[in-house]
Order: structure tokens, then C-alpha cells, then sequence
């Protein structure tokens, strides 16, 4: 399976609304963060040209140092394009994907030259988790705070001890360099940025959008799991939740769902209700219906379609829940947040300038 780079290198100086994300990533890449960051500036974009037909707010490029394919931890591999030029390119933004590959590239010299040059001219430099060691070995990070996985922080402050470490964040921020503490958090950090460029209103709409319940920088820190019994419980939860969003487009029992965190269905039960303060049939049925909606705003697929792909028998199994805990129908949602998304939209791009 391949994954294939869409978008050219063209600069795009005639169109000045555009901002040219660089995802770079190498062999091992967390697949996650390439198609999270790509996710949250795809549905931003599609939302701004909603808004104002003919506008792009974003283009993006998958990038490594030679270009060519690039093997991702998942076993998928990535297309992407060649470094360009360090004086010919039109980025507004750079984000180093996380993944194995990074320990191999923040000794690779040419790699290194190219960001030192480069930086200067790009707003912002992002680095998920071990993307860190990359920025921090080409000097972007000399007596700037940053952070990085727990298990790899006295690592990064022994090879880079002009680096201010931040232990407990989960990003930080230090004159448009931005780092993070774990791997999969590539979306928060582009809703961030997304933020910042378009508005809240925006920000938050492609956030729903996405299914993303609660941000991450919302939540407290997860240090030394093993010195603390409730985060091993709490992390078994949280795999557990992850594992009903990669299956929610199947049939689901309790039992499958246990066994996938190795425990038992009654102390499933039992742990996931204290931890989330929902049964894991209401959880599921909660994501269920955020991807519904999701797919009602996003796509003109028929309320049949989506209600299978989302995990429901049909179109009137979903028209029903809808009325039930909305008081609405499928078509009647879809027709208000479209209206009201292009509103929200306009207002808010218009604040933002």
C-alpha cells in the first residue's frame, strides 16, 4: 500500500493567501502524525474554499532528504519529494514528522545544513516527539525550551545540554519553534496552528470535524507509568478507546473489546465506567454518531452509506438516534451545519486579518 504525494513543490508567491506546509519524515515514520498534520490542514482548507470558492488556505508536501518512497512504521509506504533548494522555497511552515528514523537523520550533515539555512526563512519549525533531536542537533533549539517523550528527555539533555527542558509539557513554544512530548500528536499541534492563522471558530469546526473529542493539551501529562498503578489503568482505558475507533465500522461485543487490553468483560466494564464516566456501549455509540456527523458535513455520500461505514445497520437506525438525541434528522443536520459552517467561517477569517 502506498501513500502518495499529491500536492508539487510550485511555489505559489501569486497567491499570498496560500501557507506551503512541509510534513518531513523518514523510515519508521509514525504514520499517524503525516496523516493527522494532513488531515487538520486538508479540512481547513476545504473549509476556508467553502467559504470563499476559489481560495486555498493550505497546500502540503510529504518531504525527505532524496525524496522517493519511505517505509512508515505502519508498513505503508510514503511518496514524497526532495529537499529543495534552501534559497528557492515557498514554506510557511515545517513539521518533522516522529519516528525511528530520526535517530539515524540528526547525524546526517546535509540534513542538518539544510535546516540551519532554511530556518531563518520559515515562520514556523515543528518537531513531534523524537523529531526533537533532529532541530535540536542542527542548533535550533540552543537556549530555547523545548521537550520530548519522557523516556527519551535524559537522552536529549545529555546530547544537547543547551537546550532548556521542559519535562512536564506536552508542547512547547519558543519563538516559533514548537516540540512535543509524544508521538501521534502532529493534529493538536497543526489545530494550534490553525488556530493562530485562521481563528477559533475555524479551529474548532475542523476539530469536530476530525472527531477530536478533547485536545491533548487539555489533559495532564503522562510521566513514568510504571511508578504509578492508576496511569497503567488509565492508559489501558485510552488504548481501549483508540481500539473502538479503529473498529467502529464493524460489529463490536464487549468481550472483543476486553480482550483487546487483556482484561476481563466484567473489569472492562467496571474500569472503563470509572475512568470515562460512560459504559463502553455509550462511549461507542457517542463516536458513532460524532463520525456520522462528521460524514453528513463533509461528504454528500446518502444517510445509508455513512450510517455503515460509521457502524449502523442503516440510514434509519441513524435517522432515528438522531431524533432521539438531537431532535433533528440526518438531512436536516447536514442542511444547518453547512449553512452555519460557511457563517462561522467568513466572520472568523475576516477577524483574523
Amino acid at each position: 500500500m502506498e501513500m502518495l504525494c499529491s500536492k508539487s513543490l510550485e511555489p505559489h508567491s501569486k497567491r499570498r493567501s496560500i501557507k506551503h506546509i512541509g510534513i518531513i519524515v523518514f523510515d519508521g515514520v509514525i504514520l499517524a502524525d503525516v496523516v493527522g498534520a494532513a488531515d487538520v490542514f486538508g479540512v481547513g482548507d476545504k473549509l476556508i474554499s467553502s467559504a470563499f470558492p476559489g481560495m486555498s488556505g493550505y497546500t502540503m508536501s510529504l518531504l525527505s532528504r532524496t525524496g522517493g518512497m519511505v517505509n512508515s512504521s505502519a508498513l505503508v509506504q510514503i511518496m514524497t519529494a526532495p529537499l529543495p533548494p534552501p534559497d528557492n522555497h515557498s514554506f510557511d511552515t515545517l513539521l518533522i514528522a516522529s519516528g525511528t528514523g530520526n535517530f539515524d537523520a540528526y547525524r546526517d550533515p546535509l540534513l542538518l545544513d539544510w535546516l540551519r539555512e532554511v530556518s531563518g526563512s520559515v515562520r514556523r519549525i515543528a518537531a513531534i516527539c523524537t523529531g526533537v533531536f533532529v532541530i535540536g542537533a542542527a542548533g535550533l533549539l540552543d537556549n530555547r525550551r523545548a521537550t520530548t517523550h519522557w523516556a527519551l528527555q535524559d537522552k536529549l539533555a545529555q546530547e544537547f545540554p543547551e537546550i532548556h527542558l521542559e519535562r512536564e509539557a506536552l508542547i512547547t513554544e519558543d519563538d516559533g519553534i514548537f516540540t512535543t512530548s509524544d508521538v501521534g500528536m502532529a493534529a493538536d499541534l497543526a489545530l494550534r496552528f490553525l488556530e493562530s492563522d485562521l481563528g477559533s471558530a475555524v479551529a474548532k469546526r475542523v476539530a469536530e470535524s476530525l472527531v477530536v473529542c478533547q485536545r491533548r493539551r487539555d489533559t495532564p501529562p503522562v510521566t513514568r507509568v510504571q511508578r504509578h498503578p492508576q496511569a497503567v489503568s488509565n492508559s489501558k482505558v485510552q488504548k481501549a478507546s483508540r481500539w473502538f475507533f479503529e473498529h467502529m465500522s464493524e460489529p463490536i461485543n464487549m468481550i472483543d473489546a476486553a480482550n483487546s487490553v487483556s482484561m476481563s468483560e466484567r473489569n472492562f466494564q467496571r474500569q472503563f465506567k470509572r475512568e470515562t464516566g460512560q459504559t463502553p456501549h455509550e462511549f461507542l455509540l457517542q463516536i458513532r454518531l460524532e463520525a456520522v456527523r462528521q460524514q453528513l458535513t463533509e461528504t454528500d455520500l446518502p444517510v445509508d452509506k455513512i450510517a455503515r461505514r460509521c457502524g449502523f445497520f442503516s440510514g434509519e437506525h441513524v435517522a432515528k438516534l438522531f431524533r432521539k438525541h438531537m431532535a433533528i434528522s440526518p438531512c436536516e443536520y447536514r442542511k444547518a451545519e453547512r449553512a452555519g459552517q460557511t457563517a462561522d467561517i467568513s466572520a472568523s477569517i475576516q477577524n483574523s486579518h
